[in-house]
């Protein structure tokens, strides 16, 4: 997977600035487009911070500690697009332990993706009355470049698998990090975004699923994997 280049890159980025000029307005746009409720919210070190108010592409997102999920824009945009992944596998609600968090990446003084809402760490997947967690149902070591799913032992490992080569493959987030990358995430995926004025990223989403404004649905989703 992409997540582990991506990541020895860590230690060089730096952080994300000010929004350009108009981003805050078209990331926002976006996801009026895609029907997210949200308000509007004033976060340290977040250049477009929202509050979530309800699913992000139909999936609800609960946090363990109870407060509401407050990322940035661009963080909610990715997850409302990836929405149809989670649904197409029977997903109505994801828990988190961690979204916008201000603290350094572990064993560093550098600042973590956290602390600018652009990642968030998820932790139990809940289809009807089964829960799926990253910690017990997650099977390392499988899959490569060319079949990215491998050969799960179990049906809820093989739909973990399955979401994280949807995730990674997707084009929406910058960098997916899962138990096969160190045991630091033995428990959930670290899904992060980059700041919306350095999505390049999108049009090549954009292109493949028909436009800013396509739902995209559950057909669309196998071919992500």
């Amino acid at each position: 997977m992409r997540a582990a280049s991506l990541a020895l890159s860590l230690g060089i980025l730096v952080a994300p600035g000010l929004a350009r000029a108009g981003a805050a307005d078209e990331c926002l746009a976006r996801l009026d487009e895609l029907g997210v409720e949200y308000e509007r919210v004033s976060r340290r070190k977040v250049d477009v911070a929202v509050r979530i108010d309800g699913a992000l592409g139909g999936v609800a997102y609960d946090s363990y500690n109870g407060k509401p999920l407050v990322i940035d824009c661009s963080l909610a945009y990715s997850l409302a697009r990836a929405g149809r992944f989670l649904v197409a596998a029977g997903v109505e609600r994801v828990t988190y332990s961690s979204a916008y968090d201000i603290r350094s990446i572990r064993g560093t003084r550098r600042p973590s993706r956290h602390s600018f809402g652009l990642a968030i760490d998820v932790h139990t997947f809940h289809a009807g009355d089964t829960a799926l967690t990253v910690r017990d149902d997650y099977e390392q070591g499988l899959g490569d470049n060319v079949d990215c799913i491998g050969r799960p032992l179990t049906e809820a490992g093989a739909l973990l698998k399955r979401l994280a080569c949807q995730f990674d493959r997707s084009m929406l987030f910058r960098i997916i990090l899962d138990p096969d990358f160190d045991a630091g995430h033995y428990n959930h995926f670290h899904l992060e975004a980059l700041p919306w004025g350095e999505r390049e990223d999108l049009r090549l989403y954009e292109s493949r699923v028909g436009g800013a404004g396509a739902g995209g649905g559950a057909g669309a989703a196998a071919t992500d994997a």
